[in-house]
């Protein structure tokens, strides 16, 4: 059955943004498939997470666009998959997935539970638990921005930002369904199509960054508080690190990650965050970029390169990033830095 529009402002409202929404979501779907290496679970999973959006961006516009009542049920199973596996995509990035960590697929069978046997609870299930994993996730990127092991060396910051943004819109999905169970008890629903259609759009824009930015993102994040106390091994490992930048040049690697570098030197990956953090008081970021400037400014000096073919070659990915990091470094830009090395 077609909805029936009450006015011309409605239909351009709701039509055009929903239906801009899913066809948004799909076409970063098939872009994460084709660029990204699905080789890795974090991958898979993020491809997985979009694609999930899409889907329930398209039964939600089916749903109350055209009113076919006969897919709600299958947005109620659907629905609290999304939350779960954002979860366990920003999990994938600093963690194995392992048995134990797996504790969330039980929230998913609670929730299909309460769908089929208690359905008048479905609602305010799915809602809490849309909110549980939108905190979840704001803890996480409050505690983990250090050990996002995946992500590529001086990017943590644009994941850490994305897991905000992805935490954030579960949560606003939550208060999204309150207010649709509240709508529905004074209005009888007479606002749901415009609401759906403006939070979709911003889902889409919230699921887009977190599609470009999550294994990998532009910036770096902060160090970590440093530990007390120096030992032996910190100081072993600093300097397997230093011979491996020096003789091998590893900060030109642009994929570059925590979890590569500590593959390298046989070590779990906290080990070398840590011996990083407590040795130079600063973050494996920045440790990598004060290399990957000083390759740049021995380039600037010595060659004739444009500023973005060193930046390339010194192992940054963007210009703008080579361009912040080696200000933060030297003080200056790089062609003030060239200029006065000419």
């Amino acid at each position: 059955m077609r909805r029936t529009f009450r006015n011309v402002d409605e239909l351009m409202v709701f039509v055009p943004l929903s239906l801009f929404s899913t066809l948004g979501l799909g076409v970063v779907f098939f872009t994460l498939l084709r660029r990204q290496n699905m080789a890795l679970r974090a991958n898979q999973l993020f491809a997985a997470l979009v694609g999930l959006v899409a889907l329930q961006s398209l039964l939600l516009s089916l749903r109350w666009g055209y009113e076919i009542s006969g897919l709600t049920q299958w947005m109620g199973l659907f629905a609290p998959l999304l939350p779960v596996t954002a979860y366990f995509a920003y999990l994938s990035l600093s963690n194995r997935l392992t048995a134990t960590m797996l504790w969330p697929l039980a929230i998913i069978g609670l929730n299909w539970a309460i769908l089929f046997w208690i359905p008048d609870l479905a609602d305010a299930a799915i809602l809490m638990t849309y909110l549980s994993f939108g905190i979840a996730i704001l803890i996480k990127a409050r505690q983990n921005g250090q050990d996002l092991a995946l992500v590529r060396i001086g990017q943590t910051g644009s994941a850490v930002r994305a897991m905000v943004f992805t935490g954030a819109s579960l949560i606003g999905s939550a208060f999204m369904d309150l207010f649709v169970i509240v709508d529905f008890i004074r209005t009888g629903g007479e606002n749901i199509g415009l609401w759906i259609s403006l939070v979709q759009t911003g889902i889409l824009l919230c699921v887009g960054l977190v599609a470009i930015t999550g294994p990998a993102g532009a910036t770096q994040s902060e160090p970590e508080k440093a530990e007390a106390g120096i030992t032996q091994e910190d100081s072993a490992i600093l300097a397997r690190l230093n011979a491996l930048f020096e003789k091998q040049a590893l900060h030109r690697d642009t994929e570059l990650s925590l979890r590569r570098l500590s593959r390298k030197l046989g070590l779990p990956d906290r080990s070398v965050s840590r011996a990083i953090n407590k040795t130079q008081n600063m973050s494996v970021s920045q440790f990598v970029n004060q290399f990957r400037i000083k390759d740049a400014c021995a380039l600037l000096e010595q060659t004739d390169q444009s500023i973005l073919q060193v930046s390339l070659a010194a192992g940054f990915l963007t210009k703008s990033n080579f361009n912040r990091e080696f200000t933060r470094i030297t003080g200056q830009t790089p062609s003030q830095w060239r200029q006065n090395k000419g």
